[in-house]
């Protein structure tokens, strides 16, 4: 066991310092996943696995990267309940791995245990965004809760900060040192700003600072979103998978919500706008979902596909399997419960 727990801190060591070679890692083992698709008999399940399990190992290795960062920052705390922040991470594996327990529920038990598995996975999502909409300093709740770390962004950061370290003269690094068992920074009382501009108080991050009171009419509009997958659930039970009512029922949820808090954008923090314009993006995704995909897209989507690969020599190679993979891909990604 203490042989586990130092390999596993020997892996978090170096996934923090080399976060650019883990990312080339990440990326090769997600196209695998798109190379498996179609190739080997229970491809969907295989590939879902290794899809699954890329996107399990990158969300670990962002949570290495980030916890390095926040501990190189250190003038900044972070006060977020514990409960909250465990609660997110287990939505967020929940949601990595949605698709692979459902691909697995239908092999196992059926049509009838597919629906009661995600039945249940959409239950526990929506209670637990609730509790965190309630509970936690979130005005909003991002599909996954905690989103991907944008690497790119944090290695110019890193380097930037290393030059202006770099630059700095001798004299200006005595005002810090260097704690050995943990390798933090401090700043020692003589590198303190000048008395007139002390205020004494603790440094802490604005966005996790204090719980905001949210407006009533913006609360409203994420419940309904919240309460959306369950009751799309409820109506194809009562018409069907490949009724108009329930995929209008949906797409007039997702619309409403959408109009709700556009209409109060002035109240809007910069958090509610960014995600606001996700779930416009997403609206597209009614265009690939039953029954307008069966009615409308597909033959369209089929037809400049085959052109394509009957006409574009190098194209060929991706629009063929591309045209063949759609039927699949359609009924197990673009449910309307998912975003």
């Amino acid at each position: 066991m203490d042989q586990l727990k130092g390999l596993v801190k020997s892996y978090e060591a170096w996934v923090a310092k080399n976060p650019d070679v883990v990312g080339d890692f990440e990326t090769t083992a997600k196209w695998v996943s798109y190379f498996v698709a179609g190739r080997i008999s229970n491809s969907n399940v295989l590939s879902e696995l290794v899809y699954t399990l890329s996107n399990i190992l990158v969300f670990y290795n962002d949570r290495i990267i980030d916890k390095a960062r926040c501990a190189n920052e250190n003038s900044v705390i972070r006060l977020q309940s514990g409960l909250c922040y465990r609660l997110k991470v287990t939505l967020t594996t929940l949601e990595y791995c949605e698709v692979f327990i459902e691909i697995s529920a239908r092999r196992l038990f059926g049509q009838t245990g597919k629906w009661l598995v995600i039945a249940l996975i959409q239950i526990c999502k929506a209670a637990g965004r609730l509790f965190l909409l309630k509970h936690s300093t979130l005005d909003i709740i991002t599909s996954p809760p905690i989103t991907a770390l944008n690497r790119r962004a944090l290695s110019k950061q890193r380097k930037a900060q290393g030059s202006a370290a770099e630059s700095l003269p001798q004299s200006e690094h005595s005002i810090t040192f260097q704690l050995k068992r943990s390798g933090r920074l401090i700043r020692k009382v003589e590198g303190a700003p000048p008395i007139q501009y002390r205020d004494f108080k603790l440094h802490v991050d604005n966005a996790d600072a204090a719980k905001t009171q949210i407006p009533r009419e913006l609360l409203n509009a994420e419940y309904l979103y919240i309460a959306k997958p369950l009751i799309h659930l409820a109506a194809m039970g009562l018409f069907g998978q490949r009724s108009w009512k329930q995929y209008m029922i949906a797409f007039s949820i997702d619309l409403y919500s959408v109009h709700v808090y556009r209409q109060h954008r002035h109240l809007m923090s910069k958090q509610q706008k960014l995600e606001l314009s996700r779930r416009c993006i997403n609206l597209m995704y009614f265009l690939v979902r039953s029954p307008f995909y069966d009615n409308y897209s597909k033959s369209r989507i089929e037809r400049i596909l085959g052109f394509v690969a009957d006409h574009v020599p190098i194209a060929k190679v991706v629009a063929g399997p591309l045209k063949d993979y759609i039927p699949q891909w359609q009924s197990t990604y673009f449910y309307l419960w998912s975003t």
